[in-house]
C-alpha cells in the first residue's frame, strides 16, 4: 500500500479516537477516565484509582468494570461490606461476571470462617458438637488445594 494511501487511513482513526477521549465540553470521556483509573491502580494509587471509577460511574451508571475495580480497591482496604456492595453491582449488571461471582464468593467465606471463628471463642461448647466440627472444617477447606484440603 503505497505511503498516502496508509497516511489517508491513519489520519480518520486518529481523530475517531480524539473523539473518543473528549466530550463535546472538551473534558475526558469515560474511557479516558476508565484508563487513567487503570493506570492509577497499576500503579498503587488507591485513592486515585477509586476516584477515577467513582467519576465514570457518576458519568455512565451501567458500566460493570469501574463497580468490579471498586470491589477489588475496597477489598484491598479491608472493607468487606463495601467489597460486597461493588461486587454485587457489578453483577446487577452483568450476571455472568465471573470475576465478581468469584471475588463475592471469596469475601463470604473470609466472612464465614471470622464468625465460626468467633462462635468457636464466644461458645466453645456448643462449636464443639460434630456438625459444627465439620462445617469448620469443610469451609476451612474450601478454597485450599486438593491436597491441603485432605490434611
Amino acid at each position: 500500500m503505497p505511503r498516502a494511501a496508509s497516511l489517508a487511513l491513519i489520519v480518520p482513526v486518529l481523530l475517531l479516537q480524539g473523539c473518543l477521549a473528549l466530550t463535546p465540553d472538551g473534558s475526558a470521556s469515560v474511557i479516558e477516565t476508565l484508563a487513567t483509573a487503570d493506570n492509577a491502580l497499576e500503579r498503587g494509587d488507591l485513592e486515585q484509582a477509586r476516584a477515577g471509577y467513582e467519576k465514570a460511574i457518576a458519568r455512565s451508571p451501567t458500566l460493570v468494570s469501574p463497580h468490579f475495580q471498586l470491589g477489588i480497591i475496597a477489598y484491598s482496604r479491608g472493607d468487606d461490606q463495601a467489597a460486597i456492595n461493588r461486587f454485587e453491582a457489578a453483577l446487577a449488571r452483568d450476571p455472568g461476571h465471573v470475576l465478581a461471582t468469584y471475588n463475592l464468593a471469596v469475601v463470604h467465606l473470609q466472612q464465614a470462617r471470622s464468625l465460626l471463628d468467633r462462635h468457636e471463642r464466644l461458645a466453645p461448647v456448643s462449636a464443639g458438637r460434630p456438625a459444627l466440627i465439620e462445617i469448620r472444617h469443610a469451609i476451612g477447606a474450601l478454597g485450599r488445594s486438593p491436597s491441603a484440603a485432605r490434611e
